[in-house]
């Protein structure tokens, strides 16, 4: 069963079982995420990131420095010697279709992991993990996306810098 990869410059190439990604649990944000659904400016467009699970506030006092504050960019392999990134991200628009990508990509712009996710039109986060099975620059800079295609190119709704060790 083929995957469609996400690349640099917007086109999509195809492989096989070679898939390094796998995303789990997505999650439509309800309950204490529907808060996060209307999250202060200063989160749109960014990654919350986290080798644990990310608590949401569920009121909305002080919800961007509590967000930033379970923040992490540093990842170590866990026991089965994979990187498991646990994410909230916060998209700088309104979904406008009913599929979201989400892409980790190396130093050399690469796709190392990756997942197509469904989503609802005008969805505006998403609370979700992904796992990295392997990569072939650990300590350097990776970066997390989420997106979706518009034609043959990907619009990022949300990004973030992280560091796999």
């Amino acid at each position: 069963m083929n995957q469609k990869l996400y690349s640099q410059r917007g086109a999509c190439r195809s492989i096989g079982k070679s898939v390094v990604g796998v995303l789990l649990g997505l999650f439509v944000l309800s309950g204490s995420m529907a808060l996060a659904q209307s999250a202060p400016k200063a989160l749109r467009g960014q990654i919350i990131t986290n080798s644990r699970g990310i608590n949401v506030p569920t009121t909305a006092a002080k919800f961007v420095k509590k967000m930033r504050k379970q923040d992490s960019k540093k990842f170590k392999k866990d026991d089965d010697g994979k990187w498991v990134i646990y994410f909230v991200a916060f998209f700088n628009r309104a979904l406008p279709v009913e599929s979201i990508g989400v892409v980790v990509l190396d130093s050399k712009k690469e796709p190392v992991a990756l997942a197509d996710v469904p989503a609802q039109k005008g969805q505006r986060t998403l609370s979700s993990q992904i796992i990295v099975e392997t990569t072939e620059t650990p300590g350097k800079k990776h970066i997390l996306q989420v997106y979706f295609a518009r034609g043959k190119k990907p619009v990022v709704l949300a990004k973030k810098e992280i560091i796999l060790k």
